[in-house]
């Protein structure tokens, strides 16, 4: 996985074609437990500071004030 930051303060990531042949090889149930508990560690794993800039991402405002 490739990080990118962008010019707003957010950032984009690329993946491989094996990393992508491999995603594509679950069944839909894994791809989604797999999502979910991505998810679910994020929540976990985040700072007030980290949600406080996710949530101005969603706004499409820039990750500082």
């Amino acid at each position: 996985m490739e990080l990118h930051l962008n010019e707003k303060g957010g950032f984009s990531y690329s993946v491989n074609d094996e990393q992508l042949r491999t995603f594509q090889s679950l069944s839909p149930m894994q791809r989604l437990k797999w999502v979910d508990e991505v998810r679910r560690f994020t929540l976990l794993a985040r700072t007030p500071e980290t949600a406080r800039r996710q949530e101005r991402l969603r706004q499409g405002k820039t990750i500082v004030e």
